[in-house]
């Protein structure tokens, strides 16, 4: 990296890394967690550690979206159901060939 001048926005922590005789941009980092150390070595394993309890805290909330779906869908179920025998039978359907 000695060709290269790094150069960090102290708003959104983003690392722009710009070749010293071109100007153009090599690289952008963007970084791994929301409160970074400065050292990406520390920030990817702080990333590493916090993935399992990330993964957990997502499946208990599907888990709960989808207890929730399920009453959900019994209570339309049951009201459908309710409406369906106050109606009474459906007759038999006229078909166009059933009039020839």
């Amino acid at each position: 990296m000695e060709n290269a001048f790094i150069i960090k926005c102290p708003k959104c922590g983003i690392e722009v890394l710009v070749d010293r005789i071109t100007g153009e941009v090599i690289e952008t980092r963007e970084p791994l967690v929301s409160e970074s150390t400065g050292d990406r070595f520390s920030d990817a394993l702080k990333k590493v550690k916090s993935s399992p309890r990330e993964a957990e805290e997502k499946f208990e909330k599907s888990k709960a979206a989808e207890k929730n779906k399920s009453k959900e869908l019994d209570a339309l179920f049951k009201k459908s159901l309710e409406q369906a025998k106050k109606e009474g039978p459906i007759g038999k359907q006229m078909r166009d060939i059933d009039f020839e």
